[in-house]
């Protein structure tokens, strides 16, 4: 089998159709593009979600909190705890594994998370460090929160640019690569970007925003100027918009031109022949909305720029990407990242 996520087809047939019955004790569970479980627990609602580090190098204990915060943060949901596990190669070192507790350490203290526990071992299962973290946060029954799906005519907005968190990876572990290639600024700005792969501030005050403009619609969904929103990991800008158009049974069209790069991005992933749009990119939330103009003000003023950079449409419409070049073709699935071409 390929190096990466299965395939939505894969996952739905090798994993998904086999699970058991949902308790009525779960809200909402496991699907395709929907990353987080709700549950149940007395008064409130426990939101949850997992996610693996597995080519993160050196920075998998900095990658590990944010993937899952994020999952929650796109719920529209502060986190507040988080377990790790943490799978060690047996070449593997003491300093090492404390490195990448220290990093975790360090970024659940800024967004305020605790660590709650987790599991350590050393396996010659693997020839490299996997780390997988589940994150958790808390929220009253009856909160507004974007549970609902895109809709046609919502726009497809991105906050900050993409490409973020595989500028990061290929600037730390694949720098031999780059050296010589781009400029040596490109490289250590591109290491700072940890500082940009949360999406819990954006994530957050868009909640708060669907919360002050929800309605219940008739088809049963929650409704407000936040529809939906998808942190952007595995699968790039592409995935993530083909992901949520599938969620929500609509078709969506991106267009490249609109989505935002920064210089080094577009550098690093000319000079490693990377396809920008297909590349690991945590620090971009992608939102759907029908009032972008509120969502784009509301982000800021916190400081977060947001784009627009497409739409959803019609089911029968399918899912299309508009490429550089001005022409509309069929969005393919959702495939290998382009990160495992390194």
């Amino acid at each position: 089998m390929r190096i990466g996520k299965l395939t939505d087809e894969q996952l739905e047939s090798l994993v998904l159709s086999r699970l058991p019955q949902l308790s009525s004790n779960t809200l909402s569970g496991a699907g395709i593009g929907a990353d987080c479980a709700w549950l149940k627990t007395g008064e409130n609602l426990l939101v949850t979600s997992s996610d693996p580090i597995t080519a993160g190098g050196k920075e998998s204990g900095t990658l590990a909190i944010h993937v899952s915060c994020n999952d929650i943060a796109a719920c529209g949901v502060k986190p507040t705890g988080i377990l790790i596990v943490i799978i060690a190669p047996p070449s593997a070192t003491e300093e090492e594994i404390v490195s990448i507790v220290d990093q975790a350490s360090r970024e659940a203290k800024k967004l305020g998370v605790d660590i709650v526990g987790g599991h350590t071992e050393v396996s010659d299962c693997v020839n490299r460090f996997v780390v997988i973290s589940t994150a958790f946060g808390v929220v009253e029954k009856g909160s507004a929160v974007p549970l609902g799906h895109a809709m046609p005519g919502d726009k497809l907005i991105i906050t900050k640019s993409a490409a973020i968190e595989g500028s990061f990876i290929a600037a730390n572990e694949h720098s031999d690569r780059l050296e010589g290639k781009i400029p040596a600024e490109f490289i250590a700005e591109a290491k700072t970007y940890n500082e940009l792969i949360s999406v819990v501030k954006e994530g957050t005050v868009l909640g708060t925003l669907a919360s002050d403009t929800c309605e219940l619609r008739e088809d049963g969904f929650m409704r407000s100027c936040v529809n939906l929103m998808h942190d952007v990991t595995e699968g790039g800008v592409e995935g993530a918009a083909f992901e949520m158009a599938d969620f929500s049974k609509t078709g969506v069209t991106l267009d490249q031109r609109l989505v935002p790069f920064t210089d080094c991005s577009k550098a690093i992933c000319e000079a490693l022949e990377l396809d920008p749009f297909r590349l690991i990119s945590s620090g971009a939330l992608m939102i759907a909305s029908r009032e972008a103009d509120k969502v784009i003000d509301a982000l800021a003023a916190v400081g977060i720029k947001a784009t627009v950079i497409g739409e959803f449409t019609e089911n029968s419409e399918g899912a299309k990407t508009i490429g550089l070049d001005g022409v509309a073709r069929p969005m393919p699935a959702p495939s290998a990242d382009e990160i495992y071409k390194l």
